[in-house]
Formats: structure tokens, sequence, C-alpha cells
């Protein structure tokens, strides 16, 4: 896969020194909604909720070592809460500015809005499925497990940008060779993030454990993003498409009980959602 000189450079790969990419449709949105003044909580949330850099950025600053005593925050609006409007549009104006300025290159270009579509089919799709399969109370952290869950691949896209941008242009980036790394290394990088950025356990968890083969049974909210990625990977949100999967079959959708009609519901709601040319008819195009 990769030589011993790329394998190190991302051994060392370290998120405090590198500017993670956002994507440039959510720069324009919190751009917008910061110009009228402070945002509220709700508002502010709902955007940082449809992109795991800006999320994470805020859960950092609300769960930073300022804050020792107190109880970590588990959900974006209380992490807004905590910092204040004020001081959390500032940690967004940051997050979006460096984020911009780690969202350049033909690779990053090429790869971010394929992953950014494909984290936030997972929150949409875990909150959908934890509301349908009974569990509502659950539903929101479902979503914030969704986003982040792949959010190791957006350190590695910055590495892979910060290594092109430092004169190695001569290492292979090919769309097989990077689809490579992305696949072996983001489970272990997406955990050093989440420590990084002070995810709430339970989150960060799902982001270490969501390629395991079969089904923990003390872990509902495993067993959610882990059927929501796969519902994903059947309809074709990302660049990893499955689309002869049958989700009933899947462990995950016995162990959380749901029915194959249930589940073309959920087909349904993701396609319709993300407008989407539904698999049957396109393939995997």
């Amino acid at each position: 896969m990769a030589d011993q000189a790329l394998t190190g450079f991302f051994d060392n790969l370290d998120p405090r020194q590198l500017p993670l990419p956002v994507h440039t449709a959510v720069a324009a949105r919190t751009a917008a909604l910061l110009q009228a003044g402070p945002p509220t909580a709700a508002a502010l949330a709902a955007l940082a909720g449809t992109d795991p850099v800006l999320a994470g950025s805020l859960f950092r600053a609300a769960n930073a070592t300022g804050y020792t005593g107190l109880p970590g925050v588990g959900s974006l609006a209380a992490a807004i809460r905590r910092l204040g409007s004020e001081a959390a549009g500032q940690v967004a104006v940051i997050a979006c500015r460096d984020g911009q300025r780690a969202n350049r290159g033909p690779l990053t270009a090429r790869y971010l809005t394929p992953l950014r579509q494909h984290s936030l089919g997972c929150a949409v799709g875990a909150h959908w499925l934890a509301r349908r399969c009974g569990y509502p109370g659950l539903a929101e952290t479902a979503h914030l497990a969704g986003l982040f869950h792949d959010c190791g691949k957006y350190l590695l896209l910055a590495g892979f940008a910060q290594r092109t941008g430092d004169g190695h242009a001569d290492t292979p980036l090919g769309d097989q060779f990077v689809a490579e790394v992305l696949a072996a290394l983001h489970v272990e990088f997406g955990s050093r993030l989440a420590i990084w950025w002070h995810l709430p356990e339970d989150i960060a968890r799902v982001a270490g454990r969501h390629h395991e083969a079969g089904v923990d049974p003390r872990d509902l909210l495993l067993a959610l993003v882990k059927l929501a990625n796969q519902g994903c990977g059947k309809v074709g949100l990302g660049w990893e498409r499955n689309p002869d999967l049958v989700l009933p079959t899947t462990a995950e959708a016995q162990f959380l009980g749901i029915d194959e009609i249930a589940l073309a519901e959920f087909e349904i709601m993701l396609e319709d959602h993300f407008q989407l040319v539904p698999t049957a008819a396109s393939g995997a195009a």
C-alpha cells in the first residue's frame, strides 16, 4: 500500500498542527449566519451538525481544560450554551477559515464532497433509525455518532494535502492508493482525533469500533451507526458503494429488529433527502 516514508509521515500526523478541511458550502453558510450577529444556539448547532470538523471544533472548545471540573458536554447545543453564542461563533469562524485553507488542491476537492455527503448521510440515517426502532431519546446522539464515525478520513485528507503541498509531488496519489490509505488508517486516526476534539465517550467509541465484525449487544448506538453506514453504501452516498447489499439480512438490522418494509423506507428517505437517483435505476453511477 503506502511506502515506508509515507507510513511514517501518517504516524506523525498531529491535528494540533494541521488545519482540517471544512466544506466550502458549510463555510459559506456559516459566514452568512454570523453576519447577522451572534447566532442562536439552535441555529449554530443545526449548521455545525452538518460538518464534523466544525462540530468537532465546538466540542473541543467547550470541553477544553479551561472547564476542568465540569462534566463534558454531550450535544452541540450544550457546547454552544457553555461557550456563549458570541464565543461559539468565533470558534466557528476560525474553524471555517482554517478549513478553507486546508480545502485546497485537487485531491481534497475530489474527496471532500463525497466524504462529507457520506458523513452527513450516516448522521441523518442513524437519527432516523433511532426513532424508527423506538429509541427517540438516542436520536440526537446517534446523529452525532454518525457524523463523526469517519472523522479520521478528514485528518488523513489533511495529511495528504500537506504532503503534496510540501513538494512531495512524486508520492503516488492515485485513487486506489488514497482509498487504501483511508480505509486502512481512518479508524486509528479517528480515535486520535476524537480524543483531541474531546468528543463524548460514546461518540468517540463509535468512531473507533464501527468496522468491527458482528454486533455488540451492549452497544445499541454502534449498531445504529453501522446500519446507517451500510445503508449509505447501498444507496451510493460517498465513494464506497455496495448496491447489492440486502439490508434486512445484516446482523445490525436483525439485532435492531427492523423489518424489510421499514428498511425500504429508510433507503427512500436517504435518496429523497440527498436527491439521489435510486440505485435500482442508476446502478453504481
